[in-house]
């Protein structure tokens, strides 16, 4: 049976990673509280965002390069919340944060405009709603690309600083 990603899974991987000392972290840059790691799965770039209580990871959000649109890079994002720290806020406040830290990153990076995406379950209530606190449009429905099955698309163009030398 057909299923969309599902971030958690991603999560789950991270905590074994995390425990066992394998993920070479960084403290973010504007909210040290969290924290951030580089890798490249199936050679996509991907930036990880995440908050811990101890050697626990809370939350997770994930930035991976999926697309090019109108010649600008377009992100797919993805966030979870480990179960026993749900219900607390930390998905949107995480979401929040990485993507603060994430804009701030490529800051100088000669990238004018990009793009993000989320592509949710329309069951997904608790996903819909963590979507709404950075889009502000309407999300479209689609196909999802990876399981064939119903989606919600949100989209949202930020334009980035440009740093002068």
């Amino acid at each position: 049976m057909a299923r969309m990603t599902d971030p958690t899974n991603a999560l789950r991987l991270f905590q074994h990673a995390f425990e066992c000392g394998q993920i070479p972290v960084e403290r973010g840059r504007i909210d040290p509280t969290l924290m951030f790691a580089c890798d490249e799965p199936k050679g996509r770039t991907r930036f990880n965002y995440m908050r811990a209580e101890g050697r626990t990871l809370s939350a997770l959000v994930m930035f991976v390069h999926s697309d090019m649109i109108e010649g600008h890079p377009c992100f797919n994002i993805g966030y979870a919340v480990a179960e026993t720290f749900r219900g607390k806020g930390l998905a949107k406040s995480t979401l929040v944060a990485g993507l603060n830290e994430f804009t701030n990153g490529l800051n100088g990076a000669c990238i004018p405009v990009i793009h993000i995406e989320a592509v949710i379950a329309p069951e997904n209530f608790v996903s819909q709603q963590v979507a709404t606190v950075i889009f502000d449009s309407t999300p479209v429905t689609i196909t999802d690309r990876e399981s064939g099955l119903p989606a919600l698309h949100y989209m949202r163009r930020i334009n980035l600083p440009m740093r002068r030398l």
